[in-house]
């Protein structure tokens, strides 16, 4: 297996994480802007727990997310 492959569900994870605290950031938060600033929270909640699922998924084998280091399914 590609050495890029080894460590890419902690790079996943990461980001994961992070998408999840800017859900977070924006359920609290409120934007005259945007209206739909809570409800979008809710999806941002449920992109970064598919992230974090896939990630945990990569970590028994990456190639079981991806074909190659440059490719997704």
């Amino acid at each position: 297996m590609e050495k890029q492959l080894e460590l890419v569900h902690e790079h996943m994870r990461g980001l994961g994480l992070g998408a999840l605290a800017h859900a977070d950031t924006h359920a609290w938060l409120f934007s005259h802007d945007n209206r739909w600033w809570s409800e979008l929270s809710v999806l941002q909640e449920a992109h970064a727990t598919e992230i974090l699922i896939r990630a945990r998924i990569a970590e028994e084998h990456p190639l079981l997310i991806f074909r190659s280091p440059c490719e997704s399914r």
